[in-house]
């Protein structure tokens, strides 16, 4: 669950560079290329000497006071090499043309953190579940193009915070849904089967308790079915559902990437009153959200359903106009 919950992360990159041989992209993509010798894996030694000072110095301003010493590449992707440090301490990638360093990450002992950081970190978990006692095992600190954070780790728990202003990002929890208020599981799994009309499965015995400033979710659940085909996010403080998901209706052919989206949706796919008719039945039926008389905006595929003294109701489409992703803003503008 953490996974999808969380924001993309430069690990991603990590994943593909350092695991070239397992990833079904890549057997997908060598499939329809030229065959080639496969490419040797460089030594440091082989790489320029700048090349190697840059990606141990742009580890090292992470590091603050963390001596680190670059061990050896173990791993590359078509465009960069891992190069990573000694003593399990993180990962530097680098392009193999330009010799950029394009992302690093460093990991510390939560001990090894500032104080002010460990304080807030704890202090968030503990107001997200005061009964809890937390652990964290891991601190990532990673930088790239759209990601400049802290990221602990702990036993059913991460938080991640902004390393420029030192705010808390997301947090979340994992519980299995015997642990939680019946009530809360029991409106999830309804939601479940009306969004599904049926078809979903069972709801995953895992759950997460998700606060995220960003997506303006201030304590809510997290619910999938097993087939993690539906998602459903219930308030944790209103038992009400905020967001409801079919991922089916946004994947294979219906997928758009965001970068496509404005060349894709260039052109309005609902005028106001068609828009309105077709996410009316799932909000009604899922966020018992009437959307009659509401005024609409939208911006490519996302629609925008808003009334003064009512909740706005955010809600997507997929190429064929089927409204797939919806989410409730109540007033406050925070989900809870």
């Amino acid at each position: 669950m953490k996974k999808q919950l969380l924001a993309v992360s430069m690990m991603t990159l990590f994943l593909s560079a350092t695991a070239p041989f397992t990833s079904m992209s890549v057997f997908v993509y060598a499939a329809n290329q030229p065959q080639t010798a496969p490419e040797p894996m460089k030594t440091l030694a082989q790489l320029d000497k700048k090349v190697v000072e840059d990606a141990k110095q742009a580890m090292q301003k992470l590091a603050g006071n963390v001596t680190i010493e670059l061990n050896e590449i173990t791993g590359m992707n078509p465009d960069c090499w891992v190069i990573s440090a000694k003593d399990n301490r993180g990962e530097v990638l680098v392009t193999k043309n330009e010799g950029k360093v394009v992302s690093a990450r460093v990991i510390f002992k939560f001990s090894e953190v500032d104080a002010d950081l460990q304080n807030t970190v704890m202090s968030t978990l503990k107001g997200m579940d005061g009964k809890q006692s937390f652990t964290i095992d891991q601190v990532d600190r990673i930088n790239w193009e759209k990601e400049n954070i802290w990221q602990f780790w702990g036993k059913d728990a991460v938080v991640i915070i902004d390393a420029a202003t030192g705010k808390v990002n997301s947090a979340s929890l994992d519980y299995h849904t015997n642990q939680i208020d019946p009530k809360a599981v029991d409106t999830a799994q309804k939601a479940l089967q009306s969004l599904s009309n049926g078809k979903a499965s069972e709801l995953l015995p895992e759950v997460t308790l998700v606060k995220d400033s960003q997506r303006h979710l201030d304590l809510v659940w997290s619910f999938m079915d097993r087939e993690r085909t539906y998602g459903i996010m219930i308030g944790a403080k209103t038992g009400k559902v905020l967001s409801a998901t079919a991922y089916n209706e946004f994947s294979n052919d219906n997928y758009v990437s965001e970068e496509d989206l404005p060349q894709v949706f260039a052109k309005p796919f609902y005028t106001k009153e068609k828009a309105i008719a077709a996410a009316n039945p799932v909000s009604k039926k899922i966020l018992h959200i009437d959307l009659t008389g509401y005024n609409v905006s939208c911006t490519y595929n996302k629609y925008t359903f808003t009334k003064q003294g009512k909740p706005t109701v955010t809600a997507s489409i997929n190429k064929k106009g089927v409204f797939y992703d919806f989410i409730v803003t109540p007033e406050s503008g925070m989900l809870n």
